[in-house]
């Protein structure tokens, strides 16, 4: 670090004393490869690159990936910190500070409602960025990360449907051949209707912590790789707040019917021609996914709280049983489309909740 400002301070032409360094944090989790750096009364993002090994069939590195990839962003007019800065050699970015405030941090303390000027800001520049990634398809391919996609979602889905039959247990009820009939069907529908999506060019790591907000503007951050995945996907993750090592957090869905209709008409307009209840139809079934993937990972740090992976879990997320209920609120509550078999599998779930008494103890319960 100390050669690291020493190459700043020669960079901005002053002494290594007129740089003031502050941590950043997420809650009360201090983030290690970050920082916010004070130079004659500006704020500067300093971020350096914990790989360093390249990713990419390429050959190139986190830090070369987020290097062009907010470039030609900013280039392009979306709204992503400019570079001021950089080493190659330290594998570091030194960016211009956007905002105190993460959405993820907003949507803890402020309501939705009050929110939604800042949340169709927000909608735009996702938009935009993405019509960017489509137009420059080909200069970002070398920069791409290479995974088989539909293989995660895959397992999603089939999580997802392992875990309505862990709430079904847990509510100490069973459903008749003729329900399980219909959930299959169900949960069919909506693992064919996802699967079947075309992936968009895009950040990989999407999340409400990624956006910050200076002033009216939201800003998008955090593109250190880069590959192809839904756009429904992006959308649901970056607008629901974890509220990861935060006190007193919750989980808080910032989407609503007035933003997915707006979403499928944006895409009707600019990438596909499908109807505009399929797309939202695909927004509300990744929203339901994830969710349920909550709940999962819920019950099975509940079930095994002596593994390192469920202690981090809890750590971060705090009072499992709030959480545990709130997951659920959002899985029955949030109605983002029309879609019957959506409606279904919603239904389904709440009519388990009536009977709900605790969560599991033990591993061998779920």
């Amino acid at each position: 670090m100390q050669n690291l400002l020493e190459q700043i301070a020669s960079h901005f032409q002053i002494n290594l004393s007129g740089i003031a360094v502050e941590p950043i944090y997420h809650g009360k989790q201090q983030k290690q490869n970050v920082a916010r750096l004070r130079i004659r009364r500006k704020s500067y993002l300093l971020k350096q690159h914990d790989i360093t090994e390249p990713v990419t069939k390429s050959g190139f590195t986190p830090f070369q990936i987020e290097k062009f990839t907010l470039s030609t962003l900013h280039k392009a007019g979306c709204l992503v910190p400019r570079i001021i800065w950089e080493s190659e050699q330290q594998q570091a970015l030194l960016l211009e500070w956007r905002g105190d405030q993460t959405l993820d941090s907003l949507a803890q303390n402020e309501s939705v409602s009050s929110l939604m000027p800042d949340l169709h800001a927000i909608f735009n520049v996702f938009c935009h960025i993405e019509e960017v990634f489509r137009k420059n398809e080909a200069q970002f391919s070398p920069y791409i990360f290479h995974f088989e996609l539909k293989q995660p979602l895959q397992r999603l889905l089939e999580q997802g449907r392992k875990t309505v039959g862990y709430l079904e247990h847990l509510s100490k009820t069973s459903l008749t051949s003729s329900q399980v009939a219909q959930l299959d069907t169900a949960w069919t529908s909506l693992s064919n209707r996802l699967l079947a999506a075309q992936p968009t060019l895009g950040g990989l790591d999407y999340q409400a912590r990624n956006i910050v907000i200076d002033g009216a503007l939201p800003y998008f951050i955090d593109f250190a790789s880069v590959g192809w995945d839904w756009q429904e996907r992006r959308l649901v993750q970056y607008f629901n707040s974890i509220g990861a090592f935060q006190e007193d957090a919750n989980f808080v869905s910032l989407l609503n019917c007035e933003l997915v209709d707006a979403y499928a008409a944006w895409v009707t307009q600019n990438r596909e021609k499908s109807a505009s209840a399929d797309i939202a139809a695909r927004v509300d079934g990744h929203h339901l996914l994830f969710y349920l993937s909550i709940v999962y990972r819920i019950l099975h740090a509940v079930a095994r709280p002596e593994t390192s992976e469920s202690q981090i879990l809890l750590e971060a997320w705090g009072d499992a049983r709030l959480r545990f209920k709130r997951a659920i609120s959002l899985i029955i509550e949030t109605d983002l489309s029309d879609d019957v078999s959506i409606t279904q599998i919603r239904k389904i779930i709440g009519n388990f909740t009536r009977t709900f008494r605790r969560m599991p103890t033990y591993y061998s319960e779920i």
